[in-house]
């Protein structure tokens, strides 16, 4: 079980030398950038007591084109654990590219 920390997730994304926010900007970016999120949080725990919180992570890239370069930097930054990638999106209104990545990180209670 991998622990951390939104801080930490966000320090390894920042790493990738591109903006990064957590869910959205103050203002419009030039791509890419990339934003992360909690996409849900399930708190575990036994005999009665909460012990940790599973946190579901989506990390969303955002380019002008398919950048297989910086998919693979991103998938190595969280080498440690399971990936989830899903299927690239294409929005044609502002003629960018979507990959999105989940994944999951536990914090102690």
């Amino acid at each position: 079980m991998k622990l951390q920390e939104l801080d930490e997730i966000y320090s390894l994304l920042k790493s990738l030398n591109i903006p990064v926010a957590y869910l959205k900007f103050d203002k419009p970016q030039k791509l890419p950038f990339m934003v992360y999120y909690e996409a849900g949080t399930e708190i575990k725990g036994a005999d009665g007591h909460n012990l940790y919180r599973e946190i579901e992570i989506t990390v969303e890239l955002y380019s002008d084109k398919k950048n297989t370069a910086l998919e693979r930097k991103i998938e190595a930054l969280f080498s440690d654990r399971e990936i989830h990638k899903d299927a690239d999106i294409y929005i044609s209104d502002e003629d960018m590219f979507i990959t999105a990545y989940s994944f999951t990180i536990y914090q102690y209670i």
